[in-house]
């Protein structure tokens, strides 16, 4: 009798241990585990949930187009340039990178804006290629800054030269053709275009750095100059001193008659622009002009 009552005994003391620890898990997993369960699905239901990211530089953005529209141009530009660098990321970077380009062009081209614009008196002998190729500028730029309607010059007239002082990094990564202006001992952003393809030669590897050599505008199978009516219809090509390298609006059906007068050009291989774009960059860039490929 006293064995079978020791074995009660001992049998409930086993269940009140077992039933004090199952009590106890059961409290554990109510006030701990329940709740972090819960917590993480939450975060995870926040995570799938689309939230609008928001763009730091967007702010920058707008304030920089209120200056420009307030006829601040200069600090609005300033402002623009600073958001590029603190906000690289920033979705509003190709429009500020646009009116950038814009603001500056229009500075190059205007008669009012002097900054590193130069007066020069024609001597006699100077021709515009002459002058071009000793004052650092094109004749492209000559022409469209003084409004020449011809190439005959006078010793003792005036004109108004633009040095062009531009490099072009080609990025080939992201298929862009940036222009750079060098200001002072500096070289800041002045434009950026984008490419419709770039093919380099095989072999070649970013980076890489050449120059502009040779610049072709050809009509009708025959090179043609910028003051020749038929100039602005000219298909234009910007070979590099690299072979294989060459900056040309994309390839036309049919094969153009200015790879016979480039011999440096390889059809298969160039950088691409439309031709808007390339005839824009054509006229700010000049033999010696340096080119970079980055990636």
């Amino acid at each position: 009798m006293a064995k079978t009552q020791l074995k009660i005994l001992l049998f409930l003391i086993v269940l009140g241990i077992t039933l004090g620890c199952m009590a106890t898990a059961y409290y554990f997993y109510d006030k701990v585990l329940k709740p972090e369960k819960m917590i993480q699905a939450e975060m995870a239901g926040l995570k799938k949930t689309i939230m609008p990211r928001i763009d730091p530089g967007a702010k920058r953005f707008g304030l920089a187009v209120a200056q420009i529209q307030e006829n601040k141009v200069s600090e609005g530009r300033e402002m623009l340039y600073k958001m590029l660098l603190q906000f690289p990321d920033s979705a509003t970077c190709a429009e500020a990178k646009r009116i950038i380009g814009e603001i500056n062009l229009d500075e190059l081209y205007s008669l009012k804006n002097k900054a590193g614009k130069r007066d020069y008196i024609v001597q006699p002998g100077d021709s515009l290629a002459l002058i071009a190729s000793k004052q650092g500028t094109n004749i492209d730029m000559i022409v469209r800054l003084n409004g020449l309607m011809g190439i005959t010059l006078q010793p003792g007239d005036h004109l108004t030269l633009q040095p062009l002082d531009f490099s072009i990094v080609v990025d080939i990564s992201d298929k862009t053709v940036t222009l750079r202006r060098k200001v002072g001992e500096k070289e800041h952003f002045f434009k950026e275009y984008l490419a419709t393809d770039i093919r380099v030669p095989s072999g070649m590897k970013a980076p890489a750095e050449m120059e502009i050599k040779g610049k072709s505008a050809v009509a009708d199978g025959k090179s043609v100059l910028s003051t020749d009516p038929r100039y602005v219809d000219a298909e234009k090509w910007l070979p590099a001193s690299r072979t294989g390298i060459v900056m040309r609006s994309p390839p036309a059906a049919t094969p153009s008659p200015v790879a016979a007068l480039v011999e440096t050009v390889v059809q298969e291989s160039g950088v691409f622009l439309d031709r808007s774009d390339l005839e824009e960059l054509f006229a700010l860039v000049r033999n010696g002009s340096k080119l970079y490929f980055v990636r």
